[in-house]
């Protein structure tokens, strides 16, 4: 590789990253125009540098880790850049941003098991991961601890490398001594081990939410036709001086315009069947019984009296019960007597008699 175009992929390479990493400590919200232009920035940064790679031949298929030169090593960190950049899109077609960022990051790993990169672990997981193999519930959240713990580990080291090697990306700028030149290729190594790790977890993401967004867009375009059937319905209708939409069955206004042609649905009805309409609306409580079957159950619940309207025949005294006539001839006398003692209107306020 030429000086002249090493510097050159150097630098395309080392602006796209540092426009990356401002990226990862952004404020400002994901859909804002600022983060999204760095975005864009970012991903067209990364792929001229594939690019550039490409033409340079860069990375042989027949070499290993070990045959890749200590400064050319960060460059195979480019397509897992475009896998997480391509994440970061907020746009109307997530499906195909998602699909792409899987292409990237499978590109990435195939680049890293090639190279020889991958670790035994690294390549049991991925193989888990297209296969989808099932698993138990513990052995899921064993394998989740674990790797919590080694991306903290991974974590840790790179931010004490940085402290080491005095910079905050993958590259180094300067001449490297011996004893630096191994610092910084087992940093650049670390790197690339935390992105192996950083895209087996993206893909467990993909591979869960690329059945729903293709589930949502079959069933945009089910919708889109049949909205496209009815306007065509629509139109067809129009043309024919038809009135079939549903929408204008709840229209107001005139229903027929001046040469007598129906602008909108209507009934022909009688006036019994609209006096009925007006009176029996939704809102209205009809009886559910007759006033007969109201009064027969009000007696049955003992809430109205019967037989109490007709007066108490008197018993009669029989002519030969002699007792029974000088009883009812006493009560007579005393009544008689009563009267002449009291007298009507003896009671009046003032004692006026009347």
């Amino acid at each position: 590789m030429a000086a002249n175009d090493a510097d050159s992929l150097s630098q395309v390479f080392q602006k796209a990253e540092a426009l990356y990493l401002d990226l990862q400590n952004a404020t400002a919200p994901s859909n804002s125009d600022e983060f999204q232009g760095k975005v864009n920035q970012s991903i067209k940064g990364f792929q001229r540098s594939a690019d550039m790679v490409r033409q340079l031949s860069l990375f042989s298929e027949n070499e290993f880790m070990e045959d890749i030169s200590t400064k050319d090593l960060r460059f195979l960190l480019t397509e897992y850049y475009l896998g997480e950049l391509f994440l970061k899109i907020v746009s109307p077609d997530r499906l195909a941003d998602i699909t792409k960022s899987k292409d990237h990051f499978d590109h990435f790993l195939l680049q890293c098991e090639t190279h020889d990169i991958l670790t035994p672990q690294d390549k049991k997981y991925h193989e888990q991961l297209t296969t989808n193999a099932p698993k138990d519930a513990a052995t899921r959240r064993g394998e989740k601890i674990a790797r919590f713990k080694r991306e903290k580990e991974m974590k840790t080291q790179i931010e004490e490398f940085h402290k080491v090697l005095g910079t905050t990306n993958s590259g180094y700028e300067g001449e490297l001594s011996s004893e630096m030149e191994d610092q910084y290729r087992d940093f650049v190594l670390l790197h690339l081990q935390f992105a192996i790790f950083q895209t087996m977890e993206q893909l467990i993401g993909i591979q869960q939410e690329i059945p729903m967004l293709k589930q949502m867009q079959e069933r945009r375009n089910a919708e889109g036709s049949n909205d496209a059937r009815s306007s065509n319905r629509s139109n067809a209708d129009a043309r024919d001086g038809k009135v079939d939409d549903s929408r204008i069955w709840n229209a107001t206004g005139p229903l027929m315009d001046p040469k007598g042609r129906p602008l909108r649905p209507f009934v022909i009805t009688n006036k019994k069947a609209e006096m009925m309409k007006g009176v029996f609306r939704p809102g209205h409580s009809l009886p559910t019984m007759s006033i007969e079957e109201y009064l027969d159950q009000e007696i049955e619940r003992g809430n109205f009296l019967s037989g109490g309207t007709e007066e108490p025949k008197k018993k009669e005294a029989d002519d030969n019960d002699d007792a029974a006539i000088d009883a009812e001839t006493l009560k007579a006398r005393n009544w008689d007597d009563f009267k002449d003692d009291n007298p009507k209107g003896w009671g009046n306020k003032g004692g006026r008699h009347g």
